[in-house]
């Protein structure tokens, strides 16, 4: 339904009336659809200023059983860390992480994800969808500067 494209129970359990007129409008008031997608997010463990992804480094192989299972955040940086996966900002060693690939033209792609890019997989399940809001939201940040 309207710009979030939010299915029936999603639009009763998260929509909100974010510009105070009195309706939940997700089709033609942008501050609606906008201000529903972040009570979204929040209602799903959201964490104002965390990190969401950092690009990683693998020393020697890559244990597969690191990429595997679902998106959520199973283990933490200082074990990923004890496993040879290396970013380059500094993380809270007791920080839920994951270990993503992404394929590209010239092999995987390393991403360590933590727990707000997990909240974006559940607005939409899809990794690559994920690291496109992510990408898009750092580029418009740095072009805010």
């Amino acid at each position: 339904m309207g710009v979030p494209q939010f299915i029936a129970s999603s639009y009763r359990a998260y929509a909100v009336d974010f510009n105070g007129n009195g309706r939940r409008d997700l089709f033609s008031e942008p501050a609606d659809a906008i201000g529903s997608v972040g009570n979204y997010f929040a209602r799903h463990h959201w964490r104002a200023d965390a990190p969401i992804a950092q690009p990683a480094q693998i020393e020697g192989g890559v244990d597969e059983d690191l990429l595997g299972g679902d998106l959520k955040p199973r283990h933490v940086v200082a074990d990923l860390t004890q496993q040879g996966v290396r970013t380059e900002r500094l993380l809270a060693a007791d920080e839920p992480a994951r270990l993503l690939a992404l394929e590209t033209r010239s092999g995987p792609e390393y991403w360590l994800t933590l727990n707000n890019f997990y909240v974006i997989t559940r607005y939409n399940h899809s990794p690559l969808y994920a690291m496109a809001v992510y990408q898009l939201a750092q580029a418009i940040k740095a072009k805010r500067r």
